[in-house]
């Protein structure tokens, strides 16, 4: 008795999706610039900036898109940074350098279920990136020493995938709408550290980030792991 009303409402649904999915026409060609919020459900992984996102969607048919979906991310800076000393009068900085970030590529397709409410499926990559830090130098009152130590971390590219759930409504026939909500997977990706220092420099030591370094890789044992994320979309475009 069980299955059969479980099969009834399957049925049902599917013929309310059958009957009403069809009735509103829709432009072939979509065109929409976004504002997106990237968190990660779990801190696993590495972040990716949020930036604005373009988006172009091409209708096979009424209720079917293919897509394409590029996020500029985040152009490269450089900054001065700090590390931590033993006394108050002794100060560490470096500088800290990054090329572009979060730069995204997908596909996505998209199938609207009823009316302007449609379901996703999307496919991606985040594009790698480096990190540098270099002119190491101690202040000591008026002595100022630069230090003989350099660390560039790459990170490679990585693979992510999401399905989502969305509203998009043509207004006045040109003008898009749209909203979208998306939960996925996204790869940890390799990170490779690159130390390069003098010996002689440091003595018996070590400096201080490799032996950071050294102390979470095996002693913590911090390693990045696949993670789920989450998306927002708020997105106005074109129809055309």
């Amino acid at each position: 008795m069980k299955k059969n009303k479980i099969y009834l409402i399957v049925f049902l649904l599917s013929s309310w999706n059958h009957l009403y999915a069809n009735d509103t026409e829709r432009k072939k060609y979509h065109f929409l610039v976004s504002s997106v919020g990237h968190t990660n459900v779990e801190q696993s992984a590495r972040g990716i900036s949020n930036s604005p996102n373009f988006q172009f969607l091409y209708g096979l048919n009424n209720n079917f898109y293919l897509g394409l979906n590029y996020s500029i991310g985040e152009n490269g800076y450089k900054r001065f940074d700090y590390l931590p000393t033993n006394s108050p009068s002794t100060v560490r900085i470096y500088q800290f350098s990054t090329s572009k970030n979060s730069e995204t590529f997908s596909i996505n397709l998209q199938y609207f279920l009823w009316k302007f409410i449609y379901s996703s499926f999307n496919l991606g990559m985040e594009k790698g990136f480096s990190v540098e830090r270099n002119n190491f130098t101690l202040i000591r009152g008026n002595n100022i020493t630069p230090q003989p130590f350099a660390l560039k971390t790459v990170f490679d590219d990585r693979v992510f995938g999401s399905i989502g759930l969305g509203i998009r409504q043509e207004i006045f026939n040109y003008f898009l709408l749209a909203f979208e909500y998306q939960r996925g997977y996204i790869e940890s990706g390799k990170i490779n550290q690159h130390f390069t220092y003098n010996p002689e420099y440091y003595g018996n030591n070590l400096p201080y980030m490799l032996e950071s370094y050294l102390f979470d890789s095996f002693v913590n044992g911090n390693k990045l792991r696949n993670s789920q994320f989450q998306q927002f979309y708020i997105s106005a475009g074109l129809a055309f």
